[in-house]
């Protein structure tokens, strides 16, 4: 196994930032992307595209693996060829619709792990990146053929793409690229996001939370009437999309998957949005939104494709990943075009079964917001124009403002369910649990102050000195053989 870090890592730099991590009161996980746990024929998306035949899980000797061999077929029917004569690949492969764990989002990751093997000696970049929000970030450098590498990449160093949104430094979902545009032909074992934060008050609150002595806003479905046909015309007027249509066969309450007698949201539209509950969340009197602690609700992903029933279009992929999505108003959300502060979580590992979603709002995605508002004079009164009407000045929030001010309301809307949503969907046990903060609680599983001859891998977690690899050491970088 060859190890590389990207150019900007040195050795210096790597234990500086590792070693005061270690030390640091912080949090720690990995998300691991494992294609040798994927079935064969799974298939990753091309850079623009739909699922892709050249991108996809293979058995090996080495056991599962995702293959990348596409090839580009010119007009002459022949195979496109680079300058030193190997197949030409014009894309790189799509995880599309990723989501990190609960409670972290992308300004969390503090390396990128790739376990990859090309199988031509054309030594053309791999790259990594955020599509529609950052440039590819290229590991350069020359790497062993026919062997596997793993190339570690620091996001930090990404840079904004041009149509990037400025305002989400932490997307909650996002589609992550990867591969040697422009060659074909190799695997790659594994994906790997080491995440890190420090803790802020806010998160001891939510990991303090104490259920039995907090207030809980739920969504009872079974006090919700069955959707059904009207006198004027389908009968849904709790659930709808995100963007604000309601009244729609493809998003119901009914009594849930096969021996299951509960009243669940029936999600049967494939398409791109999470489904909107038109009943507001009242919070609980003495609370405010900014005392909401945790989003949770119970999820159930079919094998059944889903349809959009207003044209018509239908999947059979997977779903994207477990979506909560904090809205202001009714039916919109702080930022146009419906796209509201959202919370991710990892994708599910299995269909056709029940299984638990947590959301912190720590790792809620807050964004700029600009918006008009009425000018009013030193009385409060509305000041009009010569027409009568109200004059209006454009306002803009930064994200903390827009914290800030969500955090005094005592009422707003949430969207639940995939993003995207290809699959029909159950969901079940809507949650949201509101409680005051605390003092300087203690927070388990958060690091204390270490003594200096602990060993540290290069992810600040403990170890000791049967590991092999890179290891901090009172500060300085050694490794272990």
């Amino acid at each position: 196994m060859n190890y590389h870090y990207l150019k900007s890592f040195s050795a210096l730099a790597l234990a500086g930032m590792f070693a005061v991590n270690a030390y640091a009161e912080t949090l720690s996980t990995e998300y691991v992307i494992d294609f040798t746990q994927k079935e064969v024929g799974f298939k990753l998306n091309s850079f623009w595209g739909a699922p892709n035949d050249h991108m996809a899980v293979v058995a090996t000797d080495e056991g599962n693996l995702l293959l990348v061999d596409g090839v580009t077929i010119l007009e002459d029917g022949t195979e496109a060829v680079n300058e030193a004569g190997y197949p030409s690949w014009s894309t790189m492969t799509r995880y599309e619709n990723l989501a990190l764990p609960s409670g972290f989002n992308f300004s969390n990751v503090l390396l990128i792990e790739v376990e990859y093997k090309p199988t031509q000696p054309d030594n053309v970049p791999f790259a990594i990146q955020l599509r529609n929000q950052t440039n590819p970030l290229n590991y350069a450098e020359e790497v062993a053929v026919d062997e596997w590498n793993t190339l570690a990449f620091d996001p930090s160093e990404f840079t904004a793409g041009e149509n990037a949104d400025p305002y989400t430094g932490a997307p909650a979902v996002f589609d992550f690229c990867m591969g040697a545009n422009g060659s074909s032909n190799y695997y790659i074992k594994s994906v790997t996001f080491y995440l890190e934060k420090e803790v802020t008050q806010r998160e001891k609150d939510e990991a303090a939370l104490d259920k039995t002595s907090a207030a809980c806003v739920e969504f009872s479905f079974d006090e919700w009437e069955v959707s059904g046909e009207g006198e004027d015309g389908y009968f849904s007027p709790y659930l709808g999309s995100n963007g604000g249509s309601f009244n729609r066969p493809d998003m119901i309450i009914d009594k849930g998957p096969d021996d299951y007698n509960n009243n669940c949201a029936h999600i049967i539209y494939s398409g791109w949005t999470p489904i909107f509950i038109t009943q507001p969340v009242i919070v609980p009197e003495g609370y405010t939104a900014d005392d909401l602690r945790l989003v949770e609700y119970d999820i159930y992903e079919t094998d059944i494709p889903g349809e959009d029933y207003t044209n018509g279009n239908s999947s059979d992929a997977r779903n994207g990943a477990p979506l909560i999505r904090i809205k202001d108003v009714y039916p919109w959300g702080w930022h146009p075009v419906g796209d509201g502060t959202s919370a991710g979580n990892a994708q599910l590992p299995s269909v056709n079964e029940w299984h638990h979603i947590e959301f912190r709002p720590s790792a809620f995605e807050w964004k700029e917001r600009t918006f008009d508002q009425n000018v009013v004079d030193e009385n409060g009164e509305p000041v009009l124009d010569d027409n009568g009407e109200n004059v209006k000045e454009s306002v803009t929030w930064n994200p903390e403002q827009v914290q800030e001010e969500f955090g005094k309301f005592t009422s707003f809307y949430i969207s639940i369910g995939f993003f995207p949503c290809n699959c029909q969907t159950y969901v079940d046990n809507v949650k949201l649990w509101f409680q005051k903060g605390g003092e300087d609680t203690a927070v388990e599983g958060v690091a204390a102050a270490k003594a200096n001859d602990v060993i540290y891998n290069i992810y600040g977690q403990r170890v000791d000195e049967s590991y092999r690899g890179i290891v901090i050491k009172n500060g300085k970088k050694f490794i272990n053989k």
